[in-house]
């Protein structure tokens, strides 16, 4: 039986055959290869996005909530650039949904994976594409992330101590909201989460993911 996240992303589809390729990837800072698809970097891999679908070029399985995020984007009709001012996620949370604005238990794994290790974090997240920007007067240690073109990243890497345990923050640029609403910007943020987590389990970016 196909699951709901599957039925989303089939029914993605059908858009993607009427989308403009050569408008979009313009707009989103997509790549356009000759044959007319766009192409992305996410996560340390190169997704080709066509009218028949979304597919890693290096044939390994992914999850279908990344082919669901991949969509979007390509679909999304938001414009502009970043402000490289950051906020978590739940700034975007809209009047009258039903989400609270307490969402740190997205990011809670991440705390445990890497508690007393930020030569492995620093590792995982290199691996997925990010770049250490400095080390923060409160204590932490600054990365950034272009999870996709028009969508940067501040992730922060507070060490534990004896009153408080290792914490993992995910900042998105402000201008986050013009291309993806605030349901698929939590799932890009849980697509990181689980990169980063299994990344560093096994020490690849890919060949871990289940399709589905």
């Amino acid at each position: 039986m196909r699951s709901g996240y599957e039925q989303i992303y089939e029914s993605l589809i059908p858009k993607l055959g009427e989308c403009d390729f050569s408008e979009a990837s313009g707009r989103l800072g997509l790549s356009l290869a000759p044959d007319g698809a766009m192409t992305v970097i996410f996560l340390g891999r190169e997704y080709e996005i066509s009218p028949c679908g979304i597919n890693p070029t290096d044939g390994m399985p992914v999850n279908v909530i990344n082919r669901i995020v991949l969509a979007y984007y390509a679909l999304s009709k938001g414009a502009g650039e970043p402000v490289f001012s950051y906020v978590p996620v739940y700034n975007f949370i809209g009047t009258g949904m039903a989400f609270g604005s307490n969402l740190k238990w997205m990011t809670d794994p991440l705390g445990k994976a890497f508690s007393g290790d930020y030569d492995k974090f620093r590792e995982t997240l290199s691996r997925l594409g990010g770049v250490f920007e400095g080390k923060l007067s409160a204590g932490g240690y600054s990365w950034h992330l272009r999870i996709l073109p028009k969508i940067p990243l501040r992730i922060v890497y507070y060490d534990g101590d004896e009153e408080f345990p290792c914490e993992i923050r995910i900042l998105f640029d402000e201008n986050a909201s013009r291309f993806m609403e605030f349901e698929c910007l939590a799932f890009l943020e849980g697509c990181l989460v689980r990169a980063m987590s299994m990344t560093a389990k096994t020490g690849s970016i890919a060949g871990w993911e289940q399709d589905g």
